[in-house]
């Protein structure tokens, strides 16, 4: 997965965007209540039995680990291993710097190559994908494991300081996964907020889409590291809102209701020692269902459900859907 919205764009776009923005997301139908309490229940049957062994038996919070060691854990876990809630706890950090500063080697254009390497369930497999078949909807993400896509991303340097070119990057990421001419407008109005206008490749005819991308936690690890001084981890977690906007042959029909979810992406970056024209890294992205009825606009009752249900013994949120890629960034 790419940089976010500000860091691991790849993965936020490609994991947010382009599965909300595809038409078969657009246009799935209500679930119908049966349904919705059938995937309670069944999800109540397989509460992250793993996940609660871990935080019941004292595992390190993730506040206690470095970002770099949260993604290095994740990427060691087999898919098939329910993951430690002390891994895919919601984050509790805040926005702790105005921006991400990075190292001054990142300075400039690269060439992204990002691979999928593993997709994680760690609310169980139900509720990978509330209001659709969660089961199956993993099954065909992992399917994906291997696959690669690229893209160009660049840092530059306003003010002396080396931040990434937010709407350069996702912009970039965005036509890679959903099109060369998916992106309409993409408008930064600082670190913390960026808009975008989407018509992508695939959806129904005439639709355009809002996404409304927002930062709500921001964390650096100490840099540099004595063992390792070329390396660097920094996560941001981004509210992302996806509306249908209609356009001019956009079927008619009441507005749907937005679609919200907080993402969270770590990073990390490490410099290659012997060839400084190549650095290479990890993303991990983990998302958490919005249960706030009001905020998220009109949630179905699986959403409510599953919102409920995702959460670990001490009642913090867990993620439902986390997945961990491997990068490689080329200089141009």
């Amino acid at each position: 997965g790419a940089a976010s919205f500000a860091l691991g764009i790849h993965s936020k776009t490609r994991q947010m965007l382009f599965s909300c923005l595809t038409a078969s997301s657009v246009v799935v139908a209500p679930v119908p209540r049966r349904a919705a309490l059938a995937i309670g229940a069944a999800a109540a049957s397989l509460r992250p039995q793993a996940a609660c062994a871990a935080v019941e038996a004292g595992a390190s919070p993730a506040s206690a680990m470095t970002l770099g060691t949260i993604l290095e854990s994740t990427s060691a876990l087999p898919e098939t291993t329910r993951a430690p809630a002390s891994l895919v706890l919601r984050p509790e950090y805040g926005i702790e710097s105005a921006d991400v500063l990075y190292p001054e080697w990142a300075l400039g254009r690269w060439a992204a190559r990002s691979t999928l390497r593993s997709v994680l369930a760690p609310a169980g497999d139900e509720l990978f994908s509330p209001g659709r078949n969660g089961t199956e909807a993993l099954r065909r993400a992992r399917l994906e494991a291997g696959t690669a896509l690229e893209y160009p991303v660049k840092w530059i340097q306003p003010g002396g300081r080396v931040v990434v070119d937010r709407e350069y990057n996702v912009a970039s990421i965005s036509r890679a996964t959903m099109g060369p001419e998916a992106v309409q407008d993409a408008r930064a109005d600082g670190p913390d907020h960026l808009t975008m206008v989407l018509r992508p490749a695939g959806a129904p005819s005439g639709s355009l889409f809002s996404a409304d991308l927002r930062v709500v936690g921001r964390r650096t690890d100490p840099y540099p590291l004595a063992e390792r001084p070329n390396f660097f981890a920094c996560a941001e977690t981004t509210r992302q809102t996806v509306t249908t906007v209609a356009g001019e042959r956009a079927a008619p029909g009441p507005p749907r209701a937005p679609l919200i979810k907080e993402i969270e992406t770590i990073c990390t970056y490490e410099l290659d020692s012997r060839d400084s024209r190549v650095m290479r890294g990890q993303q991990r992205t983990a998302s958490f269902l919005v249960p706030d009825a009001g905020y998220t606009g009109d949630p179905s009752l699986a959403e409510l459900a599953a919102s409920r249900l995702a959460r670990a013994p001490n009642g913090r949120i867990m993620a439902v859907d986390v997945r961990v890629y491997d990068v490689t960034y080329t200089r141009l």
